[in-house]
C-alpha cells in the first residue's frame, strides 16, 4: 500500500495546480487521472485577471505561459444598434496582472500535470473503480490498466470534475438552478487575418458571440444562445452552422472569422449552475466543478478552480484535514458561486434569453457599462476582478427585472 499526504482524484486543471503547489511545498502528493490523454471540453480556456493573480499566487501562471497561454490585454464589445465598440482593458483590471491568458484546455492540463509530476507529485493515469474508505486516514482503492491498487492519505480532494465520484461517496449533493441559456464552442485555426491583441465580444440578432484569441491565428469561438437554440448546432454538419453564425453585421471582421477552419469538435452545453454550501466531508475536500460550477457564459469555471485550489492549498498547508478546518473555504465559496450566479444571470438575461426586447437589454446594460453606472458597472467588471469586489448592497437580484424591462 502506497501512503501519502494528500490524494487527489482527477488532474485538470484545479486538481493539477493544487498537486503542484501542495509538491512545491514539501508534501507528498498522489493524483489519480481517469484519462490516458486529455480530451477537448470546449471550455475552460480563458481565464479572467483575478484568476490569473490566483495562478501567480499558486506557482501556476509561469507554467501555462510557458505552454504558450496567450495574453489578452484587452477586449472589444460590439452591439448591434451602437456604432462604435466599448473597449475593456483587462490589462488595468488587477495591478501587475497584463490581462486575460487563453490557452487550450487539454494543453493546460497537460501542462500542470507535468509540471506536478516534476516537483515530485506520483501522477496515474488512466484510473477507474475510484473507491474511497474512510478510517483514522482515508484509504482510496483503484484499477489502474488490470491492476488494482491502494494509497492511503490524511486528506482526499475532489478534484473530478461535474459528475464527481469522490463528491457522490462522500454523500455531498449539489443544488441546480436551470439554464436560461446554452452555450456552443468550437475550437478555429486559420485566423491570421484577425486581429489577436484583443478578445472579442459581439450580440445581434437572437445571438451572443465570443472570440478568445489562442496566438498563432487560432481562437476558441463560443456563441450563446436562448433555450430555444439548444439544438441549432447538431449533427454532422454542426461545425459548418456554427461558423455560418459568427457573422454578424456590427462586427467588421465577421467573414474573416467564419472563413475560418474547425479545429476541433462543435459543443453545445447548458449555462446551469450548481453548489454546494459544504464542499467537504470526513476525510474530503471538494475544488473546482466537483464542488459545483458556475454558468460558463461569464468565463468563471478556470478562476474558481484556481481560486479553490489556493484557498485548499493554504488550509492544508496549515494542517487542515478534518471537515471543521474547511469551514471557512465552505463559507467563502458558498458566498463567491452566490456573486457569480448573480453576474452570471445578468449577461445571459442580457444578451442570451429568448426574449422580444433583446436589442433594447442589451443597449440598457451596454449605457450603464459606458457611463459606469453606479449600480451596473462594479457587478460587470467583478467577473474580471473578482465577486469579492461588489459592494455588498449591490449583490440584488431586482437588477434581472430592470434587464427585462427595458
Amino acid at each position: 500500500m502506497d501512503v501519502s499526504d494528500v490524494v487527489i482524484v482527477g488532474g485538470g486543471i484545479a486538481g493539477s495546480s493544487l498537486a503542484y503547489a501542495l509538491a512545491s511545498a514539501g508534501r507528498s502528493v498522489t493524483v489519480l487521472e481517469s484519462s490516458v490523454e486529455y480530451e477537448d471540453r470546449v471550455r475552460g480556456e480563458c481565464m479572467m485577471p483575478w484568476r490569473v493573480k490566483e495562478a501567480r499566487d499558486l506557482g501556476t501562471e509561469q507554467v501555462l505561459l510557458g505552454a504558450g497561454a496567450h495574453v489578452a490585454p484587452a477586449w472589444l464589445q460590439y452591439v448591434e444598434g451602437i456604432d462604435e465598440p466599448t473597449m475593456l482593458p483587462m490589462s488595468m483590471m488587477i495591478e501587475g496582472i497584463p490581462g486575460t491568458l487563453n490557452l487550450r484546455h487539454p494543453d493546460g492540463c497537460q501542462a500542470l500535470a507535468d509540471a506536478a509530476a516534476a516537483a515530485g507529485v506520483t501522477v496515474v493515469r488512466g484510473v477507474h473503480e475510484v473507491k474511497l474508505s474512510a478510517g483514522h486516514d482515508v484509504s482510496v482503492t483503484y484499477t489502474a490498466g488490470r491492476a488494482a491498487a491502494e494509497v492511503r492519505a490524511r486528506l482526499v480532494v475532489g478534484a473530478d470534475g461535474r459528475s464527481s465520484t469522490v463528491r457522490r461517496q462522500a454523500g455531498i449533493s449539489l443544488h441546480r438552478d436551470d439554464p436560461v441559456n446554452y452555450l456552443a464552442g468550437l475550437l478555429v485555426d486559420g485566423l491570421a487575418g484577425v486581429p489577436d491583441d484583443h478578445d472579442v465580444m459581439v450580440s445581434e440578432g437572437d445571438l451572443v458571440l465570443l472570440a478568445f484569441h489562442q496566438g498563432g491565428g487560432r481562437a476558441r469561438l463560443y456563441v450563446g444562445l436562448g433555450r430555444s437554440g439548444q439544438r441549432r448546432f447538431a449533427g454532422p454538419d454542426a461545425a459548418a452552422q456554427f461558423l455560418a453564425a459568427w457573422k454578424p453585421g456590427c462586427y467588421p471582421l465577421s467573414e474573416l472569422v467564419a472563413a475560418g477552419t474547425p479545429a476541433g469538435p462543435c459543443v453545445t452545453y447548458p449555462g446551469d449552475d450548481t453548489w454546494t454550501d459544504t464542499p467537504f466531508a470526513a476525510g474530503v475536500v471538494l475544488v473546482g466543478d466537483a464542488a459545483g460550477h458556475n454558468d460558463p457564459v461569464v468565463g468563471q469555471g478556470l478562476s474558481i478552480a484556481m481560486r479553490d485550489a489556493r484557498i485548499v492549498r493554504d488550509l492544508i498547508l496549515d494542517g487542515a484535514c478534518q471537515p471543521a478546518d474547511f469551514a471557512s473555504y465552505g463559507q467563502e465559496r458558498a458566498e463567491r458561486m452566490r456573486r457569480l450566479r448573480l453576474i452570471a444571470d445578468v449577461v445571459s438575461v442580457t444578451y442570451a434569453e429568448d426574449a422580444d426586447n433583446r436589442m433594447a437589454r442589451r443597449q440598457f446594460l451596454a449605457g450603464k457599462m459606458a457611463s459606469m453606472d453606479a449600480e451596473v458597472f462594479p457587478l460587470l467588471v467583478a467577473f474580471m476582478t473578482g465577486p469579492e469586489t461588489v459592494p455588498d448592497q449591490l449583490v440584488n437580484p431586482q437588477i434581472l427585472d430592470r434587464i427585462r424591462s427595458a
